[in-house]
């Protein structure tokens, strides 16, 4: 009578044991959850990290390598077709050089836009084979609904979403030659002096974080190939 009392006391779980166990396998699932919501997030972010560098990286070498390509006045054949227009926001002038891929060459007239309504940035470019093509404005309104009309009057367009500021600011011959060593912030905000391309142009770009206020990141371009250092 006792041995099998013992016997049927021993066998299978109590309720507490049951209870304990479910404990577990819930904390484990829920650290597990954790685990994987985290690295859902940091794959998220480092993606989206990436695609940043990638956008930044190809709007400054194609700004970089068509400044250097600008079409200047002086000493130049092609004076007549020298245009350079900056504000905080907007720039266009005439280059030589279009983005890797384009079949066309000759004179492109090219705009950088930022869009702070909207948040978007705007490349456009168009080609021109005579001075009063410069007179054709990108209008004042770009959308993607407007790209086949752009398209069909010469404009190439494109648009990038996701930056939070982007702003431009310009440097004369002489402040660059007279070692000015002030911030990119503090030079000239615009620059329309017909026949006259600025030695440096800087760029400003900052993207939003985590809803934090974005912090401008400077570069400098230089609109000269060949610059003089002093040694």
């Amino acid at each position: 009578m006792t041995e099998n009392t013992v016997n049927k006391s021993s066998s299978g779980f109590t309720l507490l044991e049951l209870l304990i166990s479910v404990s577990l396998i819930a904390v484990l699932v829920l650290i597990l959850s954790l685990s994987v919501h985290t690295g859902l997030r940091a794959y998220g972010r480092g993606k989206e990290i990436n695609e940043r560098l990638i956008v930044i990286s190809s709007i400054e070498g194609l700004f970089g390598r068509q400044l250097r390509a600008v079409v200047r006045e002086a000493g130049s054949d092609l004076k007549d077709f020298c245009e350079f227009h900056g504000e905080g926001n907007e720039l266009s002038f005439v280059t030589t050089h279009v983005p890797l891929g384009s079949h066309a060459g000759g004179l492109f007239k090219v705009v950088y836009r930022f869009d702070e309504r909207e948040k978007k940035f705007i490349y456009a470019q168009k080609a021109i084979t005579r001075s009063e093509d410069l007179k054709e404005n990108l209008p004042d309104s770009v959308d993607l609904e407007d790209k086949p009309d752009l398209m069909e009057q010469g404009w190439g367009i494109s648009i990038v979403k996701g930056i939070d500021s982007l702003v431009f600011t310009y440097q004369g011959k002489s402040q660059s030659t007279s070692h000015d060593e002030s911030a990119p912030e503090d030079w000239k905000d615009d620059w329309n002096q017909r026949g006259n391309v600025p030695e440096a142009v800087a760029m400003g770009l900052a993207f939003s974080d985590n809803d934090e206020e974005p912090a401008i990141t400077w570069r400098i371009f230089y609109t000269n190939p060949f610059l003089l250092v002093d040694l």
